[in-house]
């Protein structure tokens, strides 16, 4: 879970990832575990600060590389 608190960026999400959303300051945002996402920055100039919350303390052990052109 994601919660923007400055910036504006770009999930793109689900297989292929070809699922597009846009999201910013101000915005609730929840990834369900196991789907292939990816963030990305709108701004060259601007940061993205964001609280984030993940669904296990060693979760970044388990991170599977995804090849979106795979689906």
């Amino acid at each position: 879970m994601l919660y923007i608190l400055k910036g504006h960026v770009r999930h793109e999400y689900g297989p292929g990832c070809r699922t597009v959303v846009e999201n910013e300051a101000g915005d609730f945002i929840f990834i369900e575990p196991g789907i292939p996402h990816e963030v990305f920055n709108m701004s060259d100039s601007e940061e993205v600060v964001a609280v984030v919350s993940r669904s296990s303390a060693d979760e970044w052990d388990s991170i599977v590389n995804y090849d979106r052109n795979s689906e």
